[in-house]
């Protein structure tokens, strides 16, 4: 197992328990980007992705300690 910190932003938040920003969690190792997304459910909703700061794609392996940050699709007019 590896943790990692997750931060959903926008309206991804509706995705975690009680609507909340951010948390920690323990997910396997070997674990993608995309897994974790998928298993939240979130995966038809995230735009873009980036750990530690830097943008990935959703294919990208998380490590242990990691801050992955999952944005929505941004709209406007």
């Amino acid at each position: 197992m590896i943790t990692v910190e997750l931060h959903m932003h926008g309206n991804l938040r509706r995705f975690l328990p009680d609507g909340v920003a951010s948390m920690t969690m323990d997910i396997p190792e070997g674990t993608r980007v995309v897994d974790l997304a998928e298993r939240l459910k979130a995966q038809e909703d995230v735009w873009v992705a980036s750990i530690d700061k830097v943008v990935v794609p959703m294919s990208a392996p998380l490590t242990d300690g990691a801050c992955l940050d999952l944005f929505p699709i941004l709209e406007g007019g």
